[in-house]
């Protein structure tokens, strides 16, 4: 079993707490938790029977730890996953990997002389939908001609943390290059910024893979959450509705809704990073895929700027 400390648990991180909670006993042995708010860490740390402290270095000094699992906010990754990497740690760091391509590099070099395992939290990957678009239907479409997404929801300011093409947007390009083992070669984008003084907080893009292009949208603006991906193929269509848990296949002739079991990404996710380490592989997710996200997410913010289609350059 595995010693893990949890960075963060506001927001998303006390998920992380949870799912770690209930891997205790299982693949995760002594748990610590750590975060600047000393009420919130002592209630998380007594519901999840776990050590705590307001404070990494002092967790790192005092704990013998195998993994740390970073969900602070994204200026904070690079500093936060470099000390555990610099301690011996393996490192599991929500999404985007760091809050600049540059800062993904140096904790590149560092995840690679260190000779620790690094993984991004793109938590779609891990989503029973996705599993069965992979592994069922893709045979299914045919040629793939497009892709199309569209992620919406109403968001708080937050000013130490990234805009919407990095930390929403961000899930579907990682997943449109999951599905499909293509990198994006251009990007061009319109993005800008109503409600949210620090960030875009709406992107508009396409991206073009060579064989196929996609049409990605991702706003803080809409009051409604909508979660939506879609793959056209010369064969059949395949929508997935993540906010009602619905995948539909159009092909010739009829319409089919499969019933999918449902099972929790985030579980699966951690679960198959912590055994990742256990018997020695790669996670789902490596470092190489969180720097290709960023590099595109880049492409497209720079695009925005310059008013033109960016090729996508990457540095690994």
């Amino acid at each position: 079993m595995l010693n893990v400390m949890l960075v963060g648990v506001g927001g998303w991180g006390s998920n992380h707490a949870r799912v770690l909670g209930m891997l205790k006993g299982d693949i995760v042995n002594d748990l610590v938790l750590v975060d600047l708010n000393v009420e919130r860490i002592k209630r998380f740390a007594k519901i999840y029977g776990a050590k705590y402290y307001t404070s990494i270095d002092e967790a790192l000094r005092k704990e013998r730890l195998d993994v740390a699992i970073i969900a602070t906010p994204t200026n904070l990754h690079f500093e936060h996953s470099k000390k555990a990497l610099e301690n011996g740690l393996h490192v599991l760091v929500e999404k985007p990997l760091t809050d600049t391509l540059n800062k993904a590099i140096k904790l590149y070099d560092e995840a690679k002389s260190s000779n620790r395992l690094v993984s991004v939290g793109f938590i779609m990957r891990y989503h029973p939908l996705v599993s069965y678009l992979k592994e069922k239907i893709r045979n299914k479409l045919g040629k793939v001609l497009a892709l199309n997404s569209k992620r919406t929801s109403w968001w708080p300011n937050r000013p130490w943390d990234a805009g919407v093409v990095k930390d929403l947007a961000i899930h579907d390009i990682d997943l449109a290059r999951y599905l499909f083992s293509r990198d994006a070669k251009v990007a061009y984008g319109k993005v800008g910024s109503l409600r949210h003084s620090y960030y875009e907080d709406y992107a508009l893009f396409i991206i073009d893979y060579g064989e196929f292009s996609g049409i990605f949208e991702s706003n803080w603006i809409t009051p409604h959450k909508i979660r939506y991906f879609s793959v056209t193929g010369d064969q059949a269509v395949v929508n997935i509705d993540f906010v009602n848990e619905e995948l539909t296949v159009l092909e010739k002739g009829h319409v089919v809704k499969p019933l999918v079991p449902k099972q929790e990404p985030l579980m699966l996710e951690d679960r198959d990073f912590l055994m990742s380490i256990i018997e020695k592989r790669k996670p789902r997710v490596t470092i190489e895929d969180g720097i290709k996200a960023l590099a595109t997410c880049e492409a497209v913010l720079k695009s925005a700027v310059i008013g033109k289609p960016v090729e996508i350059e990457y540095p690994i």
